[in-house]
């Protein structure tokens, strides 16, 4: 039993963040299909910027999901946050979500 144990283990520890981050990809196809109807890449470099933060992302994306009544999921809106993130703001963002990678970049 044992040994069992700790063959799964060590299987899971191989296993790629990136299956537990979010999506960035799909979060650029929900946003085309859904956000550009409305607003360009304009929005995203207005000064003063709305977000400061990864987190005012979110909640900018979670707001505008309710509001246009998108349906998203919370895994859909840290979806397109994560892209919206690698594309115009370049935030610091949690390892959970971004991978390893993007945790480190700070604007």
């Amino acid at each position: 039993m044992r040994i069992t144990v700790l063959t799964v283990l060590a299987f899971l520890a191989t296993l790629p963040l990136s299956s537990v981050a979010a999506d960035a990809v799909r979060g650029r196809t929900l946003y085309e299909a859904r956000c550009n109807l409305c607003h360009s890449s304009s929005v995203h470099s207005r000064n003063p910027r709305t977000a400061q933060d990864f987190d005012g992302i979110r909640i900018q994306v979670r707001r505008w999901a309710v509001e246009t009544g998108t349906g998203w999921s919370p895994g859909e809106i840290d979806d397109v946050s994560v892209y919206l993130n690698r594309q115009y703001y370049r935030f610091r963002c949690p390892a959970a979500l971004c991978g390893n990678e993007q945790a480190s970049i700070a604007r």
